[in-house]
């Protein structure tokens, strides 16, 4: 059987991924790898090689969240020296993100596929193989209506990289 490598994210509208290449090209020069515009997200869980008879169980659990919309603020730059990796992220992490996360976490487990032990750190990826952190990491905060929940698949080797093979409407927000 064969696999493929698989997560399920939150994926950013047009205007979102504007914004973020517009931060992108004012404050990262070309010796860092950008993430490219179509590959920004933001993952919630990352599944690695699963076999392609499990896909349907995905799509089922995708299906199945009964999370509500909600609104992200990415307001932070951070940057990890370990992985060289720059990254977007919300300075107050809202309920909502969490709820969607351990749901879907709970849906994993009871499939019998694997879920991250490591804590959950909501981030976008903005740039790869950042040697140092850029003096001036500051964010005008970028409000992220998050509406939709996709499955995607990572293809390396390729620009972009990820596709994705299902989204599911969240539920409306209730005022």
């Amino acid at each position: 059987m064969s696999s493929r490598r698989l997560f399920f994210a939150l994926w950013p509208d047009d205007e979102v991924r504007h914004r973020l290449l517009h931060w992108q090209t004012a404050h990262l020069g070309s010796d860092v790898r950008w993430q490219h515009r179509d590959d920004l997200h933001m993952t919630l869980h990352f599944l690695g090689a699963v076999d392609e008879s499990r896909i349907d169980d995905l799509r089922a659990l995708g299906g199945a969240s009964a999370a509500a919309s909600f609104s992200l603020l990415l307001d932070h730059v951070g940057y990890w020296r370990r992985s060289k990796v720059l990254w977007a992220a919300p300075t107050a992490i809202p309920d909502a993100l969490l709820d969607l996360h351990r749901g879907l976490a709970v849906g994993l487990e009871a499939a019998g596929l694997p879920v991250e032990t490591r804590e959950y750190r909501p981030h976008v990826t903005l740039a790869r193989r950042v040697q140092t952190q850029p003096a001036d990491i500051t964010m005008s905060p970028i409000i992220w209506e998050i509406r939709h929940l996709v499955l995607v698949e990572s293809r390396p080797g390729s620009a972009p990289c990820y596709r994705i093979l299902a989204g599911w409407p969240l539920l409306p927000r209730v005022l």
